[in-house]
């Protein structure tokens, strides 16, 4: 599938759960939602566009409850602002480890006052729930410090861990090659472990093996074809043309 622009698809999962999915801004930024009406739980993540969001969500009489980073780059964090303007008692979280220290960094990374942080080390999952929404959350740095992913209802959230072909550059502020191939690794048994046809949303749309740019895959096709996903070792892996390049691709 591939979501013209101000398109959202909106599915249902077996437990209620609805799955709203958007592409959004310069980047090709995939950006999520998981809605529970009867508990009036909205929880967006990585929001590009603030007044997108806002927008559809009134449309529908829902009222966002809580937006979920996976890191802190600017691209990521576009829409947290107009959001919390409209809605100041919104929560926002983040882990603690994905704010930026260095000056550098600060070109790259927003400022985020997140108002509740995980803290969990790298690899680890910690469970996280809102109404009948249930995430875990798995701490898995390299791309950028304190990056998480987020899975449960059906879909695998991988930020900047994962696209569908590749995985996220590592020659940006705070990246960390050799951090990024452990979460790799610990993501293939992670992905391993899932059903094999919940889908994995990538943070950007990106090529897919056949040229296309497919909004997501299932985990099979991830598992089969992810070519950082597949590397046998972290020299080969670190290696791969696209871990670093002078572009301007998102961050």
């Amino acid at each position: 599938m591939v979501l013209a622009k101000g398109d959202f698809e909106v599915s249902i999962s077996h437990d209620g759960v609805e799955i709203w999915i958007a592409q959004m801004g310069p980047f090709a930024n995939m950006n999520i939602a998981f809605i529970n009406r009867e508990n009036n739980v909205a929880i967006i993540v990585d929001p590009w566009d603030g007044k997108g969001w806002l927008s559809a969500l009134e449309k529908e009489e829902i009222t966002p409850s809580h937006i979920l980073l996976t890191h802190t780059h600017r691209d990521h964090t576009h829409g947290v602002a107009q959001i919390r303007k409209v809605y100041p008692e919104i929560e926002v979280w983040g882990h603690e480890d994905s704010v930026s220290p260095s000056i550098l960094g600060r070109i790259i990374f927003r400022r985020t006052d997140f108002t509740h942080v995980w803290k969990h080390l790298p690899d680890e999952s910690v469970d996280w729930t809102a109404g009948n929404i249930s995430l875990s959350v798995i701490h898995s740095p390299g791309h950028a410090p304190g990056h998480v992913t987020f899975h449960g209802h059906g879909v695998y959230v991988a930020g900047d861990l994962l696209f569908t072909m590749r995985s996220g550059r590592v020659d940006l502020p705070g990246s960390d090659p050799a951090a990024q191939w452990r979460s790799l690794r610990n993501a293939r048994s992670v992905l391993e472990s899932l059903p094999s046809d919940w889908r994995l949303i990538p943070g950007h749309r990106y090529d897919w093996i056949d040229g296309s740019t497919p909004d997501w895959v299932t985990i099979e096709e991830a598992l089969t074809h992810n070519i950082s996903l597949n590397s046998p070792n972290i020299e080969t892996f670190d290696a791969l043309p696209f871990n670093r390049f002078d572009d301007d691709l998102a961050a």
